[in-house]
């Protein structure tokens, strides 16, 4: 059975799953780990671990910043992963959606996911607010969620963009 937990810095999980996705060989796995490790977190700032039993399948981070430097937009679900072998299963969905929830819960009124991917966020109601080249040259896209108390999370919203 598929477990999501959210982790803060103090969560007993933390050093486990901050090795368990520095072995992702995605790039953006090591990465993560890393900031887990070095880097003093904001009080809302999270890591949603979904786990199969003792197995890491999947993770995502709410974070005050991603990988394009040079904006001023924030917050970001960022790294939002699945192991191969449990891909298809809606597991990407729910890491998503715990993450919101999470930002909801911290009354953060809206959210960006920084991605190369086109379609791939759009159906969880993200929408494209701008263009830029990421911290590794690659040109990125920036999309955006408003996000309010009462939202299910399956419903469309309005954009409003972060000024």
């Amino acid at each position: 059975m598929i477990t999501l937990k959210t982790l803060t810095p103090a969560s007993s999980l933390w050093t486990t799953a901050a090795t368990q996705i520095g072995a992702i060989s995605w790039s953006a796995g090591p990465h993560l780990a890393q900031v887990m490790t070095t880097v003093t977190w904001q009080p809302w700032e999270r890591v949603i671990y979904a786990t199969d039993g003792d197995r890491f399948v999947g993770c995502c981070a709410l974070l005050a910043n991603d990988i394009v430097p040079a904006t001023d937009y924030t917050p970001f679900i960022s790294t939002v992963y699945v192991d191969p072998t449990y891909r298809q299963r809606g597991i990407s969905l729910k890491l998503v959606q715990t993450a919101e929830q999470a930002a909801v819960a911290a009354d953060i009124t809206g959210l960006y996911i920084v991605t190369r991917h086109v379609g791939l966020y759009e159906h969880l109601d993200y929408q494209l607010v701008d263009q830029q080249d990421d911290q590794f040259g690659r040109p990125s896209r920036i999309l955006y969620k408003a996000l309010n108390k009462n939202h299910s999370f399956t419903n469309s919203d309005n954009l409003t963009k972060k000024q």
